[in-house]
């Protein structure tokens, strides 16, 4: 079933609110002030069918109650309420090419419901999670849309906690975010800086934004904007979404600090393909699949030629974006696997120093691979050096393991919640080395790095991509990386040696 046009739709909920008070947008969830919308109508629309009345609380939210009425609709029969909505997300290609966002049209049901004697029905339902923006509701009878109404979801948004001392890690946790350019992100302004973008193109409008406090003691104020391309649209009155919401909270920072001077958030389980054995009756399996470089490994195979040798190899890929030449995969002989007499064999494997993400484990009978396996390298911190230091102290970070697919090669980084720029992993193989200035005032000061897209199409602008990702923990395309946090202690600065005055 196809969505209504989004005039059509529009032209609907304007008859539904027809006449009923304003209501105040859910800038947050501790709003409260909302109003009725009803409607009775019943009258047949230009479409042939009834119009579904649908009463709901203003502005409608993932989690709303509905109620559904009609008339005139097929007595004693049972109608389906169904829900216009887009299924689709994030697109990649290939493990490698990060090619934007794509979408299609869909329905789900709200559930079955009896129509009276006298062709009346009466319904309810909550909102759906799902994407903001408007969403067809429709009765369905023996297959045949009957009546039909839409609904305009819109955005919530909730920050927690609202206090504590530097470094702690606060949610914007958020409903209802759209699918179309405009409704699809929001940036994040802390005390007017941009520290990074909110999405949730792959979650169906919900997601969470993870950053931490930061700043001297006293409030901070946290300000969300929509803004098409991760730039904050400042005179959003005067947009052409003027009536979408535009939060904000405050954040009370107090004395101390918490959390670690340097840690990488925990990985999640990345995608990896399935064992790939091209020998019948054998078997292939590396133990662990994930983790940093250095992670000791052990590769096992069953099933092989007794008393034969096969080539354990290490597949990575090398190119630069930068140069123009493109990059290819690259095998890495590390040497000869023995098959015992049961047709078995056992290689340890240390994990090389490579680019994050998915690499090829094979076996090789002289020139041609037998059974692949493989294994996704996490992001490691070597250290931030040194730790603390007046302003003006030159600091190190040093990674190991980033990644090298269009949407895992960069880093973006934050300084106390102000965007610093960003570190490419691809041109030196995964071993990322950031050096800055240290800055501010005596106290904790944080440098976060946060997973960006390092180019989207070539029919795109670009500025979206690399740009700090805050839903990057539920929304990152492709695989999902964790941030990074430092923290640096600003120390004061020494005072002058006083001088010395001998009398004469």
């Amino acid at each position: 079933m196809m969505l209504l046009p989004r005039a059509r739709i529009l032209l609907a909920i304007g008859l539904v609110t027809a006449g009923s008070a304003c209501a105040v947008s859910p800038h947050s969830q501790s709003d409260t002030t909302a109003a009725s919308s009803t409607s009775s109508s019943t009258a047949s629309s230009s479409d042939g069918f009834a119009r579904l009345g649908l009463e709901y609380e203003m502005p409608a939210v993932v989690g709303g109650a509905v109620r559904v009425s009609a008339t005139g609709l097929p007595a004693g029969k049972t109608a389906e309420l169904t829900w216009g909505t887009v299924e689709g997300g994030w697109v990649v290609e290939d493990y490698y090419h990060f090619r934007g966002k794509k979408y299609s049209e869909t329905t789900t049901s709200l559930g079955q419901f009896g129509i009276d004697a006298s062709g009346a029905l009466n319904a309810r339902f909550d909102v759906p999670e799902d994407f903001g923006g408007v969403h067809e509701v429709s009765a369905v009878v023996d297959g045949k849309v009957v009546a039909q109404n839409g609904i305009n979801v819109t955005q919530t948004f909730a920050l927690s906690p609202t206090s504590g001392p530097v470094g702690t890690p606060l949610e914007l946790k958020i409903t209802g975010l759209g699918w179309r350019t405009m409704e699809s992100t929001w940036v994040v302004n802390w005390d007017n800086q941009q520290l990074g973008f909110v999405t949730a193109a792959g979650t169906r409008g919900s997601g969470v934004a993870r950053f931490r406090a930061s700043g001297p003691p006293g409030r901070h104020t946290v300000k969300l904007y929509t803004g098409w391309q991760a730039q904050a649209y400042l005179n959003y009155e005067q947009s052409p979404v003027a009536d979408l919401p535009r939060p904000q909270f405050t954040f009370t920072t107090t004395a101390g600090s918490t959390g670690s001077p340097a840690y990488a958030e925990p990985y999640k389980p990345q995608p990896l393909p399935k064992n790939d054995v091209l020998v019948s009756g054998a078997t292939l399996a590396l133990q662990p699949t994930q983790g940093p470089v250095g992670t000791r490994a052990v590769l096992k195979a069953t099933g092989l030629t007794p008393g034969e040798r096969v080539r354990v190899s290490w597949q990575t890929s090398v190119g630069s974006r930068v140069s123009g030449n493109g990059f290819a995969a690259e095998d890495h002989a590390l040497g000869d696997m023995l098959i015992g007499p049961d047709g078995t064999g056992e290689w340890p494997l240390t994990i090389p120093e490579d680019l994050g993400g998915l690499h090829a484990v094979t076996l090789m009978r002289g020139a041609g691979v037998i059974a692949t396996a493989h294994f996704a390298i996490e992001t490691s911190i070597v250290d931030m050096t040194p730790r603390s230091g007046p302003a003006g102290t030159p600091v190190s970070i040093h990674l190991k393991g980033v990644g090298w697919t269009e949407y895992d090669n960069i880093y973006v980084a934050t300084y106390d919640n102000a965007y610093m720029g960003y570190a490419c992993g691809f041109n030196s193989q995964g071993d990322v080395v950031i050096n800055f200035t240290a800055a501010g005032a005596p106290g904790t000061h944080l440098i976060d790095l946060y997973p960006g897209i390092y180019q989207g199409p070539a029919t795109e602008p670009q500025q979206l991509y690399r740009q700090p990702q805050l839903t990057y923990a539920d929304d990152h395309p492709g695989n999902i990386i964790p941030a990074l946090r430092f923290m640096f202690e600003v120390t004061a600065e020494p005072k002058p040696a006083a001088a010395v005055r001998t009398d004469e």
